[in-house]
């Protein structure tokens, strides 16, 4: 009998732990090294600076930088266009925001993260809310994905803006627009920049539209798989018949053929979501229906609406002239959106889920709703919000519903048992040596077959969190 110490997976497991230890530190290293070049090049931006400044009837600033920029980049082989880049990036970087470069000097989070982190802060006006800022996201930018940090930094930044998310968003609105780019082989690029919420919801929409196509594609081949097995049979049964005739066998051999050639044409014509949303796009803006597809297989296209969860503070439907930005309302996987905004979707929404959160953890408690639902489907959607496996970020829409003990093992369906996992960390979960038990909170403790632990905690729990200086006194 083959233990788990010998196991092939085992035996994978023992190889693989060293590696593991040496990617993360090779990527510690490089994360020292990323923070001492925007050191460097924040002290080259600062050199023509002072140039400038030392001849000003000779050189404005714009000219002394592409210079700079020029010397760098000719000794690195790159365009003095990315080095100028990279030298305005590394001056906010070591200049604002100090604690988050020393994060990254000591190779607690990746240039990924601390890009992020300086991009959502980069509004901020005041040096000590800066520092603020940067103090109530870096212990989650440590703890988490760069991808699953974006929102979290994006509406953390709120709460230290000057201007609110509603005056914001009216003059970005003003920049909505669609533009055409030229690419190569005939083809062209059309870019939409317009609210979050609308283009959150366009793409919502075409996906699930697609992934109609796409198993309505799928249900045709098997039919054409089948079909070709019944002709196949019908042709060996003709070709071993003493009565059949050679017509007969012919006929028989050539209906296999032409269903061979069905089921090549139907495989070789499948898409990709990528390419089917990009067919539905034109087949929508051209002729206002997704006329190349209704009709063609039998899907439900017409019926398909856009999805978008948008997390409403109770206080914001009273239309307040004041936006609180420790309450700001949240589009799920972007960040902050307008309050106008979210009162014209509750107001046409067909029912609201009511969230009760823990008052300082931000844990989400409970879900109900006016109108009666899947309460425990509610809660565990807006308590994930996406796929809990460490890192992920697929949304709850493309997730399943997993008993972590599962039910086969005496496991309960409760919200304390059950967590969304993407189809890929679903299969990881079963199939794999990889583990998970949960904790109190929604906490997911993941074990890799390594040894390894990874926690990864509800980020609604993060979204939901109050400042401190606005937290109850305790009792």
């Amino acid at each position: 009998m083959t233990t788990t110490a010998t196991a092939p997976a085992g035996i994978a497991a023992a190889r693989l732990a060293p590696m593991v230890d040496e990617i993360v530190d090779i990527r510690r290293q490089m994360a020292a090294l990323q923070a001492r070049e925007a050191r460097v090049l924040a002290a080259a931006g600062a050199i023509a600076d002072e140039w400038a400044d030392a001849e000003p009837t000779r050189s404005d600033a714009e000219v002394a930088r592409r210079s700079v920029a020029a010397e760098l980049a000719a000794a690195l082989r790159v365009s003095d266009r990315t080095v100028q880049r990279q030298l305005a990036e590394a001056e906010r970087l070591v200049g604002s925001f100090t604690e988050t470069l020393t994060s990254l000097q000591k190779g607690r989070i990746s240039l990924a993260h601390a890009r992020i982190i300086v991009e959502a802060g980069d509004r901020i006006t005041h040096p000590e809310l800066i520092a603020d800022y940067e103090a109530s996201v870096l212990a989650y930018a440590e703890a988490e994905s760069a991808s699953r940090l974006r929102p979290i930094a994006k509406r953390r930044a709120e709460w230290y803006l000057d201007e609110t998310i509603r005056e914001r968003h009216a003059a970005a609105a003003r920049t909505r627009a669609v533009q055409v780019y030229d690419v190569d082989d005939g083809m062209a690029e059309m870019l939409l920049t317009g609210p979050a919420v609308i283009v959150y919801g366009i793409h919502d929409r075409l996906t699930r539209m697609a992934r109609e196509v796409t198993d309505a594609d799928a249900q045709a081949i098997r039919e054409a798989r089948e079909a070709l097995k019944a002709a196949e049979r019908a042709a060996r049964a003709a070709a071993g018949d003493a009565n059949a005739t050679p017509a007969a066998i012919d006929e028989l051999a050539d209906a296999a053929e032409r269903a061979r050639t069905g089921l090549d044409d139907l495989v070789a014509a499948r898409r990709s979501l990528d390419e089917i949303r990009a067919d539905l796009v034109a087949d929508l803006l051209l002729a206002a229906d997704p006329v190349a597809h209704v009709g063609s297989v039998d899907t439900g296209l017409a019926a398909i609406r856009a999805t978008v969860q948008v997390t409403v503070p109770v206080l914001t439907l009273l239309d307040s002239p004041v936006d609180d930005p420790f309450d700001a309302v949240t589009l799920a996987g972007h960040g902050p959106i307008d309050p106008d905004t979210a009162r014209e979707l509750a107001r046409t929404a067909p029912g609201w889920d009511r969230i009760l959160t823990h008052p300082i953890s931000g844990t989400v408690l409970a879900v109900d709703r006016y109108q009666p639902s899947k309460k425990m489907r509610r809660l565990l959607a807006v308590r994930d919000r996406h796929c809990r496996f460490p890192g992920c970020r697929q949304s709850t829409a493309r997730s399943d519903i997993d008993h972590t003990v599962a039910w086969v093992d005496g496991g309960t369906t409760a919200v304390e048992n059950l967590s969304h996992l993407c189809r890929r960390h679903h299969t990881l979960k079963h199939h794999t040596p990889w583990s998970v038990v949960h904790k109190p909170g929604g906490v997911l403790e993941w074990t890799s077959p390594g040894g390894r632990v990874y926690p990864d905690h509800p980020s609604s729990g993060v979204h939901f969190t109050t400042d401190a200086e606005f937290d109850p006194a305790p009792f």
